[in-house]
């Protein structure tokens, strides 16, 4: 813009800046009344949803407090498993060994349930070993190759292997 304009040319300079701020004016109006009908759509979906899904968290307490599975309560001659002549850090086989001694004859099972009863027995307990699935995988193939264990389902890349102790 030079420093010369003429009055003329202001004045249409101001002119075309007048309309496209009314136009954008105009404009921003329109997505104003749009945004707030969006908004006031929203806040109504959301509150439905909202109480859908307080309804279903509700029930879903209450039926856990229904079919809460009750810990299992030994029976007075009955004790815990002593795993105390393993030492204070025990090998993860050495605690493989013991759960599947005690597995009862016939239950089908996998690596990761074997791991988990790995893990409730070993709890307090510092391993020097891992108890990850694969580990677990491993042991329970070696006994099955052993023949101290039945395959009942060959393990898959979407699926593990089910083994049962025979008997």
């Amino acid at each position: 813009m030079s420093a010369k304009m003429t009055v003329v040319e202001m004045l249409e300079t101001l002119r075309g800046q007048m309309e496209f701020h009314r136009s954008q004016e105009e404009f921003h109006g329109q997505q104003e009344i749009h945004h707030r009908e969006e908004r006031a759509l929203h806040a109504t979906e959301l509150a439905a949803v909202t109480q859908r899904f307080e309804a279903l968290q509700t029930a879903v307490d209450a039926a856990q407090q229904v079919l809460r599975v009750p810990e299992t309560v030994s029976e007075p001659g009955e004790r815990a498993p002593d795993d105390s002549d393993l030492g204070p850090r025990p090998k993860a086989s050495q605690l493989f060994v013991r759960v599947l001694d005690d597995w009862p004859a016939g239950a089908q099972f996998g690596a990761r349930a074997f791991a988990a009863a790995v893990s409730r027995r070993s709890s307090g307990v510092k391993l020097r070993g891992s108890i990850d699935p694969r580990a677990v995988s491993l042991f329970l193939r070696r006994r099955l190759e052993k023949g101290r264990l039945e395959a009942v389902r060959e393990g898959r890349a979407y699926h593990e292997a089910l083994y049962r102790k025979p008997g």
